[in-house]
């Protein structure tokens, strides 16, 4: 399968995150919006259209669990096409994996990840 016609955002407050994550994923994908917190991805998706957002939990101004379910409520309300969302953190509990789900995530992985993991949610 192709995956250069997806188009991916990264929320990722971490500038080394970012970079590994946009190094990792951009040999598949040239189509790539980094957002340096929960904020700005909601307004990146409010102006853009995306295949996925991978979503960092922790960061400052919106965390990814507030983004999320803003993203969500703005799918519902202009009736769009729901988006996937993956949350990706570096920590594991178990609790996180069910807030994810309940919040409307399509999955979860932990950093660091393997770009495999990502495209697997497109196979």
């Amino acid at each position: 399968m192709s995956y250069d016609s997806l188009k991916i955002l990264i929320a990722e407050d971490n500038k080394l995150n970012q970079k590994i994550a946009l190094w990792q994923l951009g040999k598949y994908s040239p189509n790539i919006d980094i957002a340096e917190n929960g904020r700005i991805a909601v307004e990146k998706f409010l102006n853009g259209s995306y295949d996925l957002i991978l979503m960092d939990l922790h960061m400052p101004e919106l965390d990814g669990f507030e983004a999320t379910l803003k993203i969500r409520q703005i799918e519902e309300a202009e009736k769009r096409k729901q988006t996937k969302i993956v949350a990706m953190t570096a920590s594991s509990p178990s609790d996180f994996r069910d807030l994810c789900h309940e919040i409307g995530m399509n999955g979860y992985i932990s950093k660091p990840f393997r770009p495999e993991e990502v495209l697997s949610q497109f196979a």
